[in-house]
């Protein structure tokens, strides 16, 4: 989130963006300054974080009204596992703690029309593979569209070429620290946007991406 009403930005250099490899150390799903990714840079750092986020193969995701707006476990890539206490339902306060500057954040989630949302986070244990989808309802369209328009203002890292999914859309490529890389995937539908991470080594797989993003955005 980065401009009220698609024109003016309400706090410079303020945009909400994925950590990735990060989810799995503390819960969080995304920054919010400018820069690189805040990610563990090391395979030791990946394996205590895996082991810390202790995902639980064969439980399903929180229900709440917008788990079907998030790829359910059967729906990820084989090998990948809900990360249970990383996922479920938020609110305001709780999307807008993700930013560094959590009071400008709910105000603009405010100014947009923010409804609730929902964080779903997976990793496969046995590689460094780690996907995180926070999908956010606003009252109309408009505001979900300001809403994407500044994220993908600020956003950082390579475009990458790919077809549009839902209503606009944009993903992006940078390498992770340490090796890797994370592709990131925004894209909204109607009053409803995405934020789907999706980081691998050595490369992450586009198709994966939107191949996620296409199953979502279907369901809006």
């Amino acid at each position: 989130m980065r401009a009220l009403g698609g024109v003016a930005p309400y706090a410079p250099g303020v945009i909400i963006r994925p950590w990735l490899i990060a989810v799995l150390l503390s819960g969080a799903v995304a920054g919010c300054t400018e820069g690189s990714p805040t990610v563990p840079a090391t395979p030791a750092d990946l394996a205590a974080s895996a082991a810390a986020a202790a995902p639980v193969p064969g439980l399903s995701l929180p229900a709440d009204p917008l788990t079907p707006l998030v790829p359910a476990p059967d729906e990820v890539p084989a090998g990948m596992v809900p990360l249970l206490t990383g996922s479920g339902g938020r609110d305001a306060a709780a999307i807008a703690g993700y930013s560094s500057d959590a009071t400008a954040a709910r105000a603009a989630l405010a100014e947009h029309g923010f409804s609730n949302a929902y964080v779903a986070q997976y990793a496969d244990p046995a590689s460094p593979r780690v996907l995180s989808v926070v999908v956010v309802r606003f009252a109309t369209p408009e505001g979900a569209t300001a809403d994407l328009d500044g994220d993908v203002a600020g956003g950082s890292g390579e475009l990458v070429q790919a077809p549009t999914i839902g209503s606009a859309s944009q993903l992006r490529r940078q390498p992770l620290p340490g090796g890797g890389e994370l592709l990131t995937l925004r894209f909204r539908k109607d009053a409803t946007t995405w934020l789907l991470a999706y980081g691998d080594r050595p490369t992450a797989d586009v198709e994966v991406a939107v191949r996620l993003g296409r199953l979502l955005a279907g369901r809006a």
